[in-house]
């Protein structure tokens, strides 16, 4: 039982570090676009499925570290939470519906969410990150 709510905390731990650091990029993107000018519906369509797939990276990351373990699956579970946490938030505006993108978030969030738990799992460097 201890493994399950491990986790749990895991991915609910990387979930939230991934939101902070899409927070974070997204804010540096708002200083970018406020020193140059606007940038185009497309390419920040782009932009930000970038955001959401590097928040994902080190959400995973962060997950594997606490997990101690199971990179993927832990990673891909991160990836997925952080994919629905957006949707949903997406969704509740009502102003756009489920597009051809949302299907590449949903890729880019999870695969890049996969790579970091596999960083994670890698990396052999002494851990602090599992005293959850």
């Amino acid at each position: 039982m201890s493994d399950k709510s491990r986790l749990v905390k895991a991915v609910a731990v990387g979930a939230i570090c991934s939101m902070l650091s899409c927070i974070i990029l997204t804010s540096i993107l708002a200083a970018v676009m406020l020193s140059t000018g606007m940038l185009g519906s497309e390419l920040t369509n782009w932009i930000t499925t970038a955001i959401m797939g590097l928040g994902s990276l080190v959400g995973g990351f962060v997950a594997a570290k606490i997990n101690k373990g199971a990179g993927i699956p832990v990673g891909g579970m991160t990836g997925l939470a952080v994919f629905v946490v957006s949707a949903l938030a997406s969704l509740s505006r009502g102003a756009s519906g489920v597009t051809s993108m949302a299907i590449i978030k949903l890729a880019a969030s999870v695969l890049l969410a996969i790579v970091g738990g596999i960083l994670g799992i890698r990396e052999k460097k002494g851990t602090n990150y599992g005293r959850f």
